[in-house]
């Protein structure tokens, strides 16, 4: 790889952050941010899942999920609940609110790329669509080496 190819994905990466609006807080209309949204997000995806899995599935550090997971239990969001048998592992699970919360933010995600491409017509979203998962594909397969 060579610098021009480095300097056009990381061109691309800062326009995808920022077309995405992830820079600000309230993050998709939440008064979360991108990170804690996130976090959320996952939790209502994978009920059940623990905060070691939660940091290798978003590749975060611990320690950061771990203040956002304080920070969500403490605002009624989720609770953990002990893993009979395990050395203190606790699985997290959303309470109502965090769950509905959790909803909202799918929701709104779904609202966001909707509004932004509303003016694209379908074969170019399709070829858009295409290249997403040309991308990811792509990347998944580097990740195996």
């Amino acid at each position: 790889m060579n610098d021009d190819m480095i300097k056009k994905i990381r061109q691309f990466n800062r326009y995808y952050t920022v077309w995405l609006d992830v820079m600000n807080t309230g993050y998709l209309g939440t008064s979360f941010s991108w990170s804690e949204s996130r976090v959320l997000f996952e939790i209502y995806i994978n009920q059940g899942i623990n905060a070691t899995e939660l940091c290798e599935h978003l590749n975060m550090d611990k320690s950061y999920v771990s203040r956002i997971i304080a920070k969500l239990e403490k605002k009624g969001f989720l609770t953990r609940k002990l893993v009979l048998g395990s050395k203190g592992i606790k699985k997290l699970y959303l309470t109502n609110t965090g769950y509905e919360e959790a909803k909202q933010i799918d929701w709104n995600g779904d609202k966001q790329i909707s509004e932004k491409l509303k003016n694209i017509d379908k074969k170019d979203c399709v070829k858009l669509c295409e290249a997403m998962l040309l991308i990811e594909n792509i990347l998944k397969e580097n990740d195996k080496k």
